[in-house]
């Protein structure tokens, strides 16, 4: 599910080509493309191939480039003819791969997804050239398809960029990572495809006559008329996505001043069965609020996060506190050493895919002392930007973990457990 309106655009296309700043992004020709032996593009659904690299696909057709296209989901047999006829008029001749998989239901679907995109993308010396969704997109299928890109690319030595879709509609220039964009330079053929192959999609177009279509006008002239962007990838984009809400708050999800975040964070430290703890750990520690109220009852707290901007602001909340240390450390690639006594899980592993909460969970019973405790505590909503559901990685925890729920509460809003 998306969290904006597709109709609306918060900043106009005149706005976005007034910006100044795109006078210091690179601009990529077709000699750029011709580096490449073969092009892939990956897609969440029919017409994102279109919307966001359409120009760049007719530029590689017409460079002598081989492309390919890869669509995640097709939910209408009526979209996939759509797919093949924008393909057509871009210049693709190959049939596009549909791997089948389910609009709107990515992030549940990502093992599937992963395989079959290792099949797709194999370490066969090829020079490929990989275009994704932008994980930023705010699109939970994007994101998704963007991370799991990114793994296979990486593993497989492949050249990933990303490009925008939606970015142009809700988005703003502040929201744009410039310092890893580039502009495609496209020729006047180019973008006259790319407008003809954006006519393919009539199922998705708004209109008085369509309703339900998602494509406004002015998105799509945008998308005809506007640059078209591919963004380098970061080396990891959690912590990008992280580190953009620090930087935009210092307290991103009210934890501070909303009753039900300040109950919550009591509720958690009275489901503590023990009085006193020695050495805890809390993973995503945010702006360390928690961590505060875990000195109150551990020997040292040590708070980890992924984001410079969160790590920040959590030493200065627990500046006055030295029982409490505060480290950058992106879980469960990175870990600390020793054993602790506590560990805490408070609304970070709906953020990560099952099987990076599967190696999360084995790092936590790795590295939990005798006797130890595990809390866990998330809200029992959904959120674009989730790679799974709460419950879903409170069941995933009780099954893998082998330790014995000693606490349970449940709540409408919230579910909150403790393991030893």
């Amino acid at each position: 599910m998306v969290s904006f309106d597709p109709l609306v655009a918060v900043t106009s296309p005149g706005a976005w080509e007034q910006e100044g700043r795109w006078r210091e992004v690179p601009r990529l020709a077709a000699d750029w493309l011709r580096g490449f032996d073969a092009v892939t593009v990956l897609a969440a659904h029919p017409d994102d191939e279109t919307l966001g690299a359409g120009g760049t696909i007719a530029s590689c057709v017409a460079a002598g480039v081989p492309v390919s296209v890869i669509v995640a989901t097709v939910d209408e047999p009526e979209r996939a003819d759509e797919l093949v006829a924008a393909l057509s008029r871009l210049g693709v001749a190959a049939e596009p791969t549909l791997l089948g998989l389910t609009d709107g239901r990515l992030k549940h679907e990502a093992d599937a997804l992963r395989d079959a995109l290792r099949a797709a993308l194999p370490d066969d010396g090829t020079r490929r050239l990989v275009l994704a969704p932008w994980p930023g997109d705010r699109h939970g299928d994007h994101r998704t398809l963007g991370r799991e890109a990114a793994e296979v690319c990486t593993t497989a030595g492949h050249t990933l960029r990303y490009y925008p879709i939606w970015l142009w509609q809700w988005g703003t220039p502040d929201d744009v990572p410039w310092s890893r964009a580039a502009e495609m330079e496209l020729t006047p053929e180019a973008r006259e495809r790319k407008r003809s192959a954006l006519a393919s999609f009539p199922t998705q177009l708004h209109s008085a006559a369509n309703p339900s279509g998602v494509l406004a006008a002015g998105f799509v002239e945008r998308a005809s008329a506007g640059r078209e962007v591919l963004i380098e990838p970061q080396a990891d984009p959690l912590a990008e996505h992280f580190e953009r809400l620090h930087r935009a708050s210092e307290d991103p999800w009210s934890v501070r001043t909303r009753w039900y975040e300040r109950r919550k964070r009591a509720l958690a430290l009275a489901s503590l069965p023990a009085e006193r703890y020695g050495r805890a750990l809390e993973l995503g520690c945010s702006n360390g609020e928690l961590s505060a109220g875990l000195a109150e009852r551990c020997d040292s707290v040590l708070g980890l996060d992924a984001s410079a901007s969160a790590v920040e602001l959590a030493s200065r909340r627990t500046s006055d506190l030295p029982a409490v240390r505060i480290e950058r450390m992106r879980v469960p690639g990175e870990w600390p050493g020793g054993t602790f006594d506590l560990v805490v899980v408070s609304e970070l592993a709906y953020y990560l895919a099952a099987d990076q909460w599967a190696a999360t969970i084995e790092r936590i019973g790795a590295s939990l002392a005798p006797g130890g405790a595990v809390l866990l505590c998330h809200w029992s909503g959904n959120a674009d930007d989730f790679a799974q559901t709460g419950a879903e990685a409170h069941e995933l925890f009780a099954a893998r973990s082998g330790l014995r729920r000693l606490v349970a509460h449940v709540e409408d809003a919230f579910r909150m457990e403790v393991y030893g």
